[in-house]
């Protein structure tokens, strides 16, 4: 651990489309592995859109198989697939040709079927652009100021829909971007705005009444020195300063080029019980990045995380979430590339190992918003709730299943960041919940 000093302050609408524009529109309705030529090929500005027919439910955990379905390629351009395996379920519109802008993707805990979806894709690489729609819902968080061009490598001269268990019909192809009220108004009228709860709770319960419940204090630090950390354990390559009262954390890699180094977990060395209420202060430094709460940290035999008997950690995700640890963790912050290019940018939790998504929140702080945010999560058992100034944004209860494994007791709490995230953190209090 590296320890500094710097200075910062801890404070449906329907619309007519001219007519010079129908000859970029070219609709398909027929599935066929040969492919169908497109009269204008696409390549750095295009629309995809296409209505997607489940032929039952696909959720992610066990004891599903694997599952994977081309959904519609524009060859030597970009591929869109419907995936499945025990993290999530995807919808993916990728790339053909590699490039650091690689696609779009919508993750779910399940997508309910036999059921009707509209699915859209749009973008403009020149100017930055690339939008998703489901149902006409926008997938990710609409803000200019994170808009990068980027170059698309390849052009697609036809349109394949190969078939499958699900169906692709009513495809609709453009070579050029489409706005958002235009491409809203493509969604059929029975489609739009249906099943937005999985892409984040909605009609959230208000905040658990935890008055009288509050019992113990299990542990307190300020955060405001190196005195008042004593004992936490780092992993992984961070830069911890004090300032402000504060715990300022950065990574020492904040632009790693493989994008799997820079990341770290910093552990409070107290392990918890089950029945627990943890208040802290956060305030982002940088717009882009994520951050993590994990809990209920446990070795996958019962072990403290810190037997000396489990493998080192390092900051790399995968032990933390596919390793020999289980935990649950929330996140609360998001905010990388492509964030801009999925519904990523939300509050969420997902429990390991395996990883596993459980539930999709709302956005909680908005990237961009640099102000000192008041966070609260309350854990009664299987029952746990994520608030952001005293607002629910996350309340989900473990079922305990075999799509997910026993729910996880007690055990040990970590703040993680990715590498290009700067956050402080105050305030830092545990106590027990009766």
């Amino acid at each position: 651990m590296k320890v500094g000093r710097l200075k910062y302050s801890f404070l449906g609408m329907i619309i007519i489309i001219p007519s010079c524009l129908l000859f970029a529109m070219q609709a398909f309705s027929q599935e066929g592995a040969g492919g169908q030529s497109l009269d204008n090929p696409v390549k750095d500005s295009g629309a995809v859109s296409f209505i997607l027919e489940t032929d039952k439910t696909y959720r992610n955990g066990s004891p599903e198989e694997n599952f994977s379905q081309i959904l519609l390629k524009l060859p030597g351009l970009a591929t869109c697939l419907l995936q499945r395996d025990y993290s999530g379920v995807f919808i993916t519109m990728q790339w053909d040709i590699g490039g650091t802008h690689t696609g779009y993707y919508i993750m779910l805990a399940e997508l309910p079927g036999p059921a009707k979806y509209h699915l859209q894709f749009t973008w403009d690489a020149g100017k930055g652009l690339s939008d998703g729609y489901f149902n006409g819902i926008p997938i990710r968080l609409e803000n200019p100021r994170y808009y990068q061009p980027w170059e698309v490598k390849g052009t697609a001269t036809q349109v394949q829909v190969p078939g499958g268990p699900n169906r692709v019909t009513d495809v609709h192809i453009s070579n050029r971007y489409l706005p958002r009220d235009e491409a809203t108004a493509r969604v059929p009228k029975a489609l739009k705005g249906t099943y937005d709860y999985l892409l984040g709770q909605k009609d959230l319960p208000p905040p658990m009444d935890i008055g009288g419940r509050k019992g113990r204090l299990l542990y307190s630090t300020r955060m405001d020195s190196e005195a008042s950390m004593k004992g936490w354990v780092l992993e992984g390559p961070a830069i911890i300063d004090f300032v402000d009262n504060s715990t300022i954390m950065r990574s020492q890699i904040p632009n790693p080029p493989d994008g799997s180094t820079g990341h770290f977990n910093y552990w409070c060395p107290v392990s918890f019980p089950d029945n627990i209420v943890v208040e802290w202060e956060f305030k982002p430094f940088t717009d882009k990045g994520v951050c993590h709460f994990f809990f209920a940290a446990r070795g996958q035999k019962g072990e403290d995380i810190f037997d000396s008997a489990l493998p080192k950690r390092d900051g790399h995700f995968q032990p933390y979430i596919n390793g020999v640890i289980n935990n649950y963790y929330f996140i609360y912050f998001s905010n990388l590339d492509q964030m801009r290019t999925s519904n990523m940018a939300t509050v969420w939790l997902a429990k390991s190992s395996k990883q596993s998504l459980m539930a999709l929140g709302q956005i909680g702080i908005t990237p961009g918003v640099k102000e000192v945010h008041r966070m609260r999560m309350i854990k009664e058992g299987a029952h746990m709730q994520l608030q952001v100034n005293g607002k629910v944004y996350l309340d989900f209860t473990d079922p305990g299943s075999e799509r997910w494994g026993p729910a996880l007791g007690g055990g040990k709490i970590s703040f993680r960041q990715m590498a290009a995230t700067m956050a402080a953190y105050r305030n830092f209090n545990v106590w027990e919940l009766k």
